[in-house]
């Protein structure tokens, strides 16, 4: 039983606060057990805000009905401002209308909400205005990385401790021996990462993104499907043609690489991996989807549901 070696309760970060609104309530509502025993998050980019990063802005916008359920069940919200990542020396707006709306919305202390974003004028802003928030590093601001971890990278994670309340470190340097010299306990893993691993593209896509979501109010509206849904999706995906395809395919990883790395290769975790990670003291776990179908999501949220019954 690992809850013999937690000293924290488990906390899972899930996407799709509002974009997977009603598959979440509906799981939440016939899971009430797993309330119980975990702390939960949701995670989401609304209200087409210029801060939004991560992926395109939809027309998703926050409701009283979906916002009550969460507070109701003590579940917290937590908002994607990951736009305007600190390596692209893009310039980010803190007057922006809509995003201080939003945190003046979601700014409560019961439960405590979140703020992600890539941006540290950004978190400093959010504390020192709204302090009942908690900032999260996103895992889109750490471009580029050394694989295994280097010195500047260990640097880099352990300088944003004094600024952060949690990091969400990149899939490649999890399973690193350097990781464990960190303050383990700050660090939210992601559990089901779809990147190639250390993608030479990583940084200039996520500043695509950001670029798209400052400069038009509703560009995936106005632009269109297949326009938008190449430049967010895998550029090196064959459902993507930003950039001539390799044919990798994010639902799977690649084997190439699986083989190179073994045990420390990160996407999918499994199991043993988080349980190895949980004795470490890694209790923050966050899961992506909410650009997944309904199909592929309700199978996330399935593995999550296997996933409490193995390390229960």
């Amino acid at each position: 039983m690992l809850f013999n070696v937690m000293k924290n309760k488990l906390r899972f970060n899930i996407g799709g606060a509002f974009t997977k609104a009603e598959q979440l309530m509906m799981f939440f509502f016939k899971n009430k057990e797993v309330l119980e025993t975990y702390d939960f998050t949701v995670f989401d980019g609304i209200n087409n805000c210029s801060w939004n990063g991560g992926r395109v802005n939809r027309d998703i916008h926050w409701t009283d009905k979906v916002v009550d359920f969460y507070r109701r069940n003590n579940i917290s919200i937590a908002l994607t401002f990951t736009g305007a990542a600190d390596y692209t020396n893009q310039t980010i707006d803190l007057d922006d209308k809509v995003g201080n709306e939003l945190l003046e919305k979601f700014h409560t202390d019961s439960p405590h909400n979140y703020i992600i974003s890539a941006n540290t004028e950004l978190a400093k802003y959010v504390s020192k205005n709204f302090p009942n928030y908690k900032n999260t590093r996103s895992i889109t601001s750490f471009y580029p990385i050394n694989v295994p971890m280097k010195d500047e990278d260990f640097d880099t994670y352990r300088n944003l401790e004094s600024v952060y309340d949690i990091i969400v470190p990149r899939m490649e340097h999890v399973h690193d021996e350097k990781f464990t010299d960190l303050n383990v306990p700050m660090y939210e893993v992601l559990i089901n990462d779809t990147c190639v691993y250390n993608c030479p593209y990583y940084g200039e896509h996520f500043k695509v993104v950001a670029d798209q979501n400052s400069l038009y109010e509703k560009p995936w509206a106005e632009a269109g499907h297949d326009e938008m849904y190449k430049i967010e999706e895998c550029w090196l995906s064959d459902k993507s043609t930003y950039l001539e395809s390799s044919a990798f395919n994010p639902d799977v990883g690649h084997k190439g690489t699986i083989d190179k790395w073994g045990e420390n290769y990160g996407m999918d975790l499994t199991l043993c991996q988080i349980e190895k990670l949980i004795k470490l003291g890694v209790y923050n776990f966050k899961m992506s989807g909410r650009e997944m179908n309904y199909e592929d999501f309700e199978g996330e949220l399935n593995s999550l549901l296997r996933l409490y019954e193995g390390i229960g």
